[in-house]
């Protein structure tokens, strides 16, 4: 058995169907007996959805999924300003919401095909490793063994309790209530709203299915008698939508409801040995921005090819850049969720009217607009190792590769979590012509090589994006620059180690 996967939510199954999708035996374990009905995590970003492509799963979320295309801010009725999602370069230019239990299933049938179990209720108890593996013992006393052990089991996780790693964090102090909907009308704005009032944030978001359906976000922090309460029922919430939201609304369904209390948290480690942590085992932060979910999917990626790897003969060092890469990531997005609360939360009267002028003043600036639709869609993240000269054209090493038109397809489409990509910038030649890619075996995972040419990009888009008229890009299996430079040898010997560590020249 090649690796174990401690949780099956979505951290732990899109590592799984990226093993499988190398050819790695893996195998999930959930310690729920029956899948979850409802969920807190809603939407999926941009950098997710184009990960998800690579699985050939994005398709199918877009057909579920509602599209959200902005935010309101509201005063009653009155919309103040809207934050409109500047469409980034890449084919998914929105939120995508769709509740986590629903992309779970469109997961879980996916693992089903692609012959991965998942074993219900199966808790790890203990983790012992040794040189060359890991032993689990579950609950219910079976033992299992494995090369490689990821703990994608939340933010209780006894994988990083028995690791012995601290979740270094705190509770905030601030209580929410969470509510799925229905209304008897459509409220006065487009999709997505927030109240920012004396009592805090109050806010609506549309979801998927019926046009009455929707989300309710309650800041509850300042009610004394919310100890140990089940969750608001319909005549609670209905008071705060006339206190709080939109007015002549009548709430006609409550269809799930939960009390929320904010904590945040980051793993003082993502490895010890032949043991990784992932998602919220690793991070935990309120879900201001859609941002959590999305964090774990591409943890899921980044570690799961290099596992991948490694099982095929890539050296072991290659897992090292999983924690210095992806840690980084989750510390900087707790710091902006962070700002976000605290901003949300504010109650002193100056404070927020000095906050309710700056959001409006925000929301008008497209330059703004534009960087908070980057930093959302978390198309930003990149891993840069520096080097290379400062004002080339073009996504450097450890950059999102971006997207751009070609002949036939896109750049992206050549893209895939079972393989390198080489970009080979230059005139076109017969080799090329056809359709400008070929498969190579030149390393342990594949290589696809895509001609970058006149008659490949008759535009000339990717050149321009990728600011090269000759030379070679190598992208990794999850979507990130590898390599750029002149030298098609060295980047072949990159691909061909699967170490995914490149240069720029």
């Amino acid at each position: 058995m090649g690796v174990l996967i401690a949780g099956a939510g979505p951290t732990g199954m899109v590592a799984g169907l990226v093993l499988a999708a190398n050819g790695v035996a893996c195998r999930v374990l959930e310690r729920r007996a029956q899948p979850g009905t409802s969920s807190r995590a809603l939407g999926l970003q941009a950098r997710s959805m184009e990960l998800l492509a690579g699985l050939g799963l994005a398709g199918e979320i877009e057909r579920v999924a509602y599209r959200l295309s902005g935010a309101s801010m509201m005063r009653g009725d009155t919309e103040l300003s809207r934050f409109i999602w500047v469409p980034p370069q890449s084919p998914y230019p929105y939120t995508y919401v769709l509740p986590q239990s629903g992309l779970e299933d469109i997961l879980r049938d996916r693992l089903r095909a692609a012959g991965v179990e998942i074993e219900t209720g199966a808790q790890v108890q203990t983790v012992t490793q040794h040189e060359t593996g890991v032993e689990v013992t579950l609950a219910d006393g079976r033992e299992m063994t494995a090369e490689w052990l990821i703990g994608a089991d939340g933010s209780r996780s006894r994988v990083r309790a028995e690791l012995g790693i601290e979740l270094a964090g705190r509770e905030t102090g601030e209580t929410y209530y969470l509510a799925d909907i229905v209304l008897d009308k459509r409220p006065p704005f487009q999709d997505s709203a927030m109240w920012l009032g004396p009592a805090g944030p109050f806010m609506l978001m549309r979801l998927p299915g019926t046009d009455e359906l929707w989300r309710i976000f309650a800041d509850m922090t300042d009610t004394d008698s919310l100890a140990e309460r089940p969750g608001p029922g319909i005549a609670e919430l209905q008071a705060l939508l006339d206190e709080r939201g939109p007015s002549r609304m009548r709430i006609t369904e409550v269809q799930w409801t939960s009390i929320y209390r904010t904590r945040v948290g980051l793993a003082t480690g993502y490895r010890r040995e032949r043991v990784f942590l992932a998602g919220d085992a690793a991070h935990v932060f309120p879900p201001f921005g859609g941002q959590g979910m999305n964090l774990g999917i591409q943890d899921a990626v980044d570690l799961a090819w290099r596992l991948a790897g490694v099982e095929h003969g890539a050296p072991a060092d290659l897992l090292a850049a999983y924690e210095t890469e992806r840690r980084p990531v989750a510390a900087a997005t707790i710091r902006d969720v962070e700002s976000r609360r605290r901003l949300y939360a504010l109650r002193n009267p100056l404070a927020r009217k000095l906050r309710d002028a700056l959001l409006r003043y925000g929301s008008r600036v497209p330059g703004a607009a534009r960087k908070a639709s980057l930093q959302n869609s978390q198309l930003d993240v990149g891993y840069g190792r520096g080097g290379g000269w400062p004002l080339a054209r073009g996504p450097r090493s450890g950059e999102r590769a971006p997207d751009a038109p070609l002949a036939e397809g896109t750049v992206h489409d050549r893209l895939g979590v079972d393989h390198f990509t080489l970009l080979v910038f230059g005139a076109a030649s017969a080799a090329g012509k056809r359709h400008g890619v070929t498969g190579t075996a030149c390393s342990a995972m594949g290589t696809v090589e895509v001609r970058v040419d006149d008659d490949t990009d008759p535009t000339g888009s990717a050149r321009d994006r990728y600011g090269l008229r000759r030379g070679y890009v190598l992208i990794r299996p999850d979507g990130y620059v590898a390599y750029r430079g002149s030298d098609g040898a060295a980047a072949r010997r990159a691909a061909a180690a699967g170490t995914g560590a490149g240069q720029n020249a």
